[in-house]
Parts: structure tokens; C-alpha cells; sequence
């Protein structure tokens, strides 16, 4: 496995991983063993954490940041399988399993991460069952991520997957939002399933639905008309 040249995090970076529901109550004892060399850790951008057919001996917890799973076939193609955020969990598959990675994760952004022996992480489940409960949820919701991105793969056009995406970094609250982009564009593209080139085209075709772009800036007006787009036929222009 690469060396991830891994540096402690400050404080407030700790305190992230109260709010990882998988992590959320556990005994600062428990936290202890599991986390590999004692302290987080945080890698720069286009780094891998683990590759495609490497054994899975640790499982990440990711604090901060987006860590891009993909799989590359026989010809080298590369298909980007899920784009993972703040408080998913990576590698317990494999673990559990006692395989290889079926995917390789790479960061996309500055990550901030958790990385879990996973000897103990084994050894400690079959002692703890809440904590074997937590990794059977992590592993359910992980399947109910990549469930819901394929059904809008699937169903949605071009223009509303993007829509859907802009949609999905606008904070709770309602009214007009403004944000960057987390991470390049050409990524983005590949985990919505369309070229550089067509996610550009729909970037620029939603401002006919008061979304300004400005570089990797995005803001938008008024959501609800994102939110009528995705619901129903744009009839847009084939961005495919």
C-alpha cells in the first residue's frame, strides 16, 4: 500500500468524529484500539488510500473531505462507482470478506480521515455486538448510497443529474445558495456518468433556471426551480 504520508490532525478535526454516527458513543478506549498509529490522519488531493486488488486490512472513516471509489477494467477504462463524503465508512467490504479491494479509493479534495486496524476492528466485533451492528449499518447505507445514484443514473437525464447534484451541496435552509464545487469538474462529470465536456454544456444551459457560474463557484437563485427540473421532463437538449 502507498504511503500515505500521514500527519496528525488538530483539534478540531477530532472533534469531527463525534459527529460520524459510526463513531458516535464509542468508548474512548474502544476508539483507541481501533484507530491505527493512535491519531487521525489527513492526505492531500490525488492520493490513494487503498488500490484495486490490494488486500483490505484497514477501514477508512472519513472526516473531512471526498474520497472517489473507482474501478478500472481489463482495457483501462476507469468508472467512478461513488464519490464518498464526511462520515461514510470504506473498506469494511473487503474486510469482512477477507478479499481483495474491489475498488480503489483516491482523494479528490484534502481528506481527514480515520484509519482502522482491521485485526482489531475483526477481534473487537466479536466481542461487541453494538459495535458489529454499526458496521452492518455502515455497510447497508453504503449499498443504499450507490442504490440511489444508479436509479438516477437511470432515470434521470443529463441536465436533472446535474440539477440533482447542485441540489444536493445547497445547505438545509431554504432560500438562494452560493458554494464551490468540492472537487474538479471532470470528476464530477464521470460519477454522473457524462464527459467534461456535456457537464459543462449543462452547467451552462441551467441558467436558464437562475444558477450563475462563475469558474467552480455555483449560486443559485431559487432552488425550487432546480427542484421542478428534476422532477419532471426539461425537455433539454441531449447533453449526453
Amino acid at each position: 500500500m502507498p504511503d500515505l504520508t500521514r500527519k496528525e490532525l488538530d483539534c478540531e478535526d477530532w472533534s469531527d468524529a463525534g459527529s460520524i454516527p459510526f463513531l458516535a458513543g464509542l468508548h474512548t478506549t474502544v476508539l483507541n484500539r481501533l484507530v491505527k498509529d493512535n491519531r487521525p490522519s489527513k492526505v492531500e488531493r490525488y492520493t490513494y488510500l487503498f488500490q484495486q486488488g490490494e488486500p483490505a486490512t484497514e477501514v477508512h472513516v472519513i472526516l473531512r473531505g471526498w474520497i472517489k471509489l473507482s474501478r478500472v477494467d481489463e482495457g483501462g477504462n476507469e468508472t467512478i462507482v461513488h464519490i464518498a463524503g464526511p462520515g461514510e465508512v470504506l473498506g469494511h467490504d473487503g474486510l469482512l470478506l477477507h478479499q481483495f479491494h474491489q475498488l480503489s479509493g483516491e482523494s479528490v479534495s484534502r481528506v481527514g480521515t480515520l484509519i482502522l486496524d482491521g485485526k482489531v476492528l475483526l477481534n473487537l466485533m466479536q466481542r461487541d455486538s453494538m459495535l458489529a451492528v454499526r458496521i452492518a449499518t455502515s455497510l447497508a447505507e453504503h449499498i443504499q448510497r450507490i442504490t440511489r445514484h444508479v436509479e438516477q443514473l437511470k432515470r434521470l437525464d443529463a441536465l436533472q443529474r446535474t440539477a440533482q447534484f447542485l441540489l444536493g451541496l445547497c445547505p438545509g435552509r431554504p432560500g438562494p445558495c452560493s458554494f464551490s464545487l468540492p472537487f474538479e469538474k471532470a470528476v464530477i462529470a464521470g460519477w454522473l456518468g457524462m464527459k467534461p465536456a456535456s457537464f459543462s454544456r449543462a452547467l451552462a444551459y441551467l441558467r436558464k433556471f437562475d444558477v450563475t457560474v462563475d469558474r467552480d463557484t455555483i449560486s443559485i437563485l431559487d432552488r425550487a426551480h432546480l427542484q421542478v427540473l428534476v422532477q419532471n421532463d426539461p425537455r433539454s437538449p441531449g447533453l449526453s
